[in-house]
């Protein structure tokens, strides 16, 4: 009796004391597989927000409406930032027809900006369609409204990210349209004649050359006889002289061309010149020198807009009226457009929770059996 007592005692006490080690081990294990599961369900979400960033598979495109828009990714919302080397540089290119300028209006632009880290988003504007000859760029924000204009058939806006993330910046928008500009030349007495409300001249070779030698260029702008012109030079770049009356590179300009009202050489901007009646003469003459040349503005006065022939029949996108190409900030990439409400297409983000979700739990199970069976 003394020697079963005995076993069932020491049997009760080895029990008690198995019970307490498994009960330990099964805490271990539990910490062990919540830890677990905590780091692979924030693992998943980590990537699910990082894809969520991505950008779009491509952004830019060839735009050749009459007038139109481009816009930053995303925009009005903050843009996302350049995962990818691939898609740091968002490029547009503007190509219109010949004989034709661009006119670019910003109204305003937001652009992530980190100067201690020197990382900074950046808007680029190029005269060209090879993206070389750059008129200006932007960076940082600010809310008022810049005109660019560019005198050739070929325009490039660029948008490069440089910053590693970007919150609160929703980027930048803005329009483009067609504008009459001209850079040939009435050359050998031939008068040039200018007919339109409103238009641009420049030199031949403007901007992204020089003038040729022995230039005699002339140019008639003419409106209706109860109209005035006024003339802006925008960019003015002659050979250097120390006087005008010496000058082989020069301009005049008035009022008829026998005798013209003034004459300007070298790089001195003229000031604007407004017409006594309805029409401005132009002459231009070079010698054995060159220089980047001039571009100017031309205004009638006094005259109603009237519809734009150039545009009839076209919409914005550059279709026919009443479509619409979507002339977004990305370029459609399987033929599918962002709504015109502005809510963007679900993001990769969405399509990735559901597979990481289920993992952390297919863990946590495998996790709960490991412990308790």
């Amino acid at each position: 009796m003394r020697g079963r007592k005995l076993v069932f005692s020491m049997y009760h006490e080895a029990s008690e004391q198995n019970g307490y080690g498994m009960k330990g081990a099964m805490d271990v294990k539990l910490v062990i597989c919540t830890v677990i599961f905590a780091y692979c369900l924030a693992h998943g979400f980590a990537r699910c927000s990082k894809y969520g960033q991505r950008s779009p598979k491509a952004c830019g495109r060839t735009l050749t409406a009459y007038r139109g828009e481009v816009k930053s990714p995303g925009y009005p919302h903050a843009y996302p930032p350049a995962v990818r080397d691939v898609d740091r540089v968002c490029t547009w290119i503007i190509a219109v027809p010949e004989g034709r300028g661009v006119k670019i209006t910003l109204p305003r632009y937001n652009l992530n900006y980190d100067s201690k880290e020197d990382q900074y988003d950046e808007l680029q504007i190029f005269s060209d369609g090879a993206c070389n000859d750059k008129v200006s760029s932007y960076i940082g924000n600010d809310t008022e409204t810049t005109v660019i204009n560019v005198p050739t058939n070929m325009a490039c806006v660029r948008f490069v990210r440089r910053a590693s993330e970007n919150i609160g910046h929703n980027g930048f928008t803005l329009s483009y349209e067609v504008i009459s500009a001209t850079g040939e030349c009435g050359a050998n007495q031939t008068v040039l004649l200018v007919t339109s409300d409103e238009g641009y001249i420049y030199s031949p070779g403007y901007p992204s050359s020089s003038y040729p030698q022995g230039l005699d260029c002339t140019w008639l702008i003419q409106t209706d006889p109860e109209q005035i012109i006024t003339v802006t030079f925008l960019d003015f770049q002659l050979s250097y002289t120390t006087s005008c009356d010496y000058a082989t590179d020069f301009v005049q300009i008035g009022n008829n061309n026998d005798t013209y009202d003034f004459k300007y050489c070298a790089s001195n901007k003229p000031e604007r010149f407004e017409s006594s009646g309805n029409q401005v003469w132009l002459s231009f003459q070079t010698g054995r020198w060159t220089n980047k040349g001039f571009w100017l503005k031309y205004q009638t006065l006094g005259r109603p807009l009237a519809a734009d022939p150039m545009n009839s029949g076209l919409s914005r996108s550059g279709g026919a009226a009443g479509t619409d190409n979507g002339l977004t900030g990305e370029a459609p990439s399987d033929g599918k457009r962002t709504s015109s409400t502005g809510e963007q297409p679900k993001s990769r983000a969405s399509k990735l929770q559901s597979p990481f979700l289920a993992l952390s739990l297919m863990l946590f199970t495998l996790c709960f059996q490991y412990v308790y069976l």
